[in-house]
């Protein structure tokens, strides 16, 4: 059996992945802190975003090092 390590994750798996809820992966794509990638699918572009394993990496460690008080 192979195990693939994922290049990109969808709004629930990048959530899962960096220990944050759903909301707050959305709200960062809307406020523009996290880039969604949008493949093409026999010419189409698919609707679904999908954020890679390196931005959601820097996003995550683009973060402040301690808690806003």
């Amino acid at each position: 059996m192979v195990n693939l390590a994922p290049v990109a994750y969808d709004t629930a798996g990048a959530a899962a992945a960096a220990g944050v809820s759903v909301d707050i992966i959305k709200r960062a794509l809307r406020a523009g802190d996290l880039e969604a990638r949008y493949p093409r699918v026999d010419g189409r572009t698919i609707a679904k975003p999908l954020i890679t394993v390196d931005e959601l990496r820097r996003w995550v460690t683009a973060g402040a090092t301690e808690r806003p008080s």
